[in-house]
């Protein structure tokens, strides 16, 4: 080794030994970052069909307390919780579906003001309505058969006529649309190529002309992006945009997250354990996504105020580290890292939902563990900024 640069080394040794010295000696402050303060508690957990792979929250039975509903993938059911307002829920009502139901979600499909179920069935390549009489149970209808495998279901008017209309994702590339004729069945629409796999979506207007647009979280091995189908109003969309390429979009979820009436798109990636914000600027265009962490394989998401500084922030379930965060608004549209992460007792937890489910005001969560067939309901507890 030569001299000179030896010596440089001996120089920087003694450069940092004095400095830890004078540490010791006088005291130095080293500010690391510490996560937000606890704000929830588990405070029950509820048996429910096997193999819970999504999970929603919504007032099935109209008297004003969420209720929880879960797709049992393992064991073709749908499990309904209904809540008593309180923090607990009756015990579940087990409906059959058909087979491997992943995906779940919710509106007024025959058009009588009480909210219907809709669920996937990946074995029978079909989705099927559930009509709610609005006490908590349903009435299965025949299931609609779709393309090859059925991931998502988005439900929104797309045709402008006040009825509910469908649009499902399928694992082989492609986005097909049912337009819904008000008595729970449907006629077939269009169906696009979607490039890769369409993992999940969102409906919303994300270009103000009152049509209703789709968002799809799509992902391969060689095209990944979030592709935006904007509505024409009839039923039918224009060629997608391309949003945050190549960033392996999974879970995907909107919500206005900066108060200013457009609707921002969230999603989790399988890249890096990451997840991405968009910021809409309400003409179909979005500004560049906002990087932040949460724990290992971000599997689902949901978002609400989760603390009391009236940011909205958000959950993320994580599947590999059998976890579940929260991950912190500050304000000024970043995040407080590090997460602040409770352990999911069941592990391998998919789905996640929030509600105030104690009817204190405060948004609560519900996580629910595949690996366990249960659902851990947390409440939030107040805090003080």
């Amino acid at each position: 080794m030569p001299i000179i640069s030896y010596q440089k080394k001996i120089n920087a040794l003694r450069i940092t030994s004095l400095f830890i010295l004078s540490c010791v000696i006088v005291g130095c402050e080293f500010k690391f970052p510490s996560p937000p303060p606890k704000t929830f508690y588990k405070h029950t957990e509820l048996k429910v069909g096997r193999g819970p792979a999504y999970l929603i929250t919504v007032d099935l039975n109209l008297d004003g307390f969420p209720d929880l509903v879960s797709a049992n993938a393992k064991n073709n059911t749908l499990s309904v919780l209904l809540g008593k307002g309180d923090g607990s829920f009756r015990k579940d009502l087990t409906f059959s579906v058909a087979s491997e139901p992943t995906t779940i979600t919710t509106g007024d499909i025959n058009g009588d003001n009480i909210p219907d179920l809709l669920t996937n069935s990946r074995g029978a390549e079909q989705f099927t309505v559930l009509l709610g009489y609005g006490n908590g149970s349903f009435r299965r209808l025949p299931g609609v058969k779709t393309g090859r495998v059925p991931l998502a279901i988005i439900p929104a008017d797309f045709n402008n006529d006040k009825k509910l209309d469908v649009a499902i994702t399928l694992t082989f590339y492609k986005m097909e649309i049912f337009m819904g004729l008000g008595n729970g069945t449907f006629s077939r629409g269009e169906t696009y190529i979607t490039g890769s796999r369409p993992f999940s979506g969102v409906a919303g207007d994300f270009n103000g002309d009152k049509n209703f647009d789709i968002a799809l979280a799509t992902s391969s091995s060689t095209s990944s992006a979030v592709r935006l189908y904007l509505g024409k109003g009839n039923g039918t969309f224009f060629k997608p945009k391309k949003l945050a390429k190549g960033l392996v979009p999974l879970s995907l979820i909107k919500k206005d997250m900066n108060g200013n009436g457009l609707q921002d798109l969230i999603f989790s990636s399988g890249q890096g354990d990451n997840m991405y914000m968009l910021f809409s600027r309400g003409d179909g265009t979005f500004e560049k996504e906002i990087t932040f962490s949460g724990g290992g394989g971000p599997s689902a998401l949901t978002v609400g105020y989760f603390n009391s500084d009236n940011q909205i922030d958000i959950a993320v379930a994580n599947s590999r580290s059998s976890n579940f965060s929260l991950i912190m608004r500050t304000g000024n549209e970043s995040f407080h890292y590090p997460t602040l992460d409770y352990v999911v007792a069941g592990g391998t937890p998919l789905a996640i939902t929030s509600g105030d489910y104690n009817n204190d005001g405060m948004i609560d969560i519900a996580v629910a563990s595949n690996a366990k067939n249960t659902i851990e309901i947390y409440l939030q507890r107040k805090t003080f900024n």
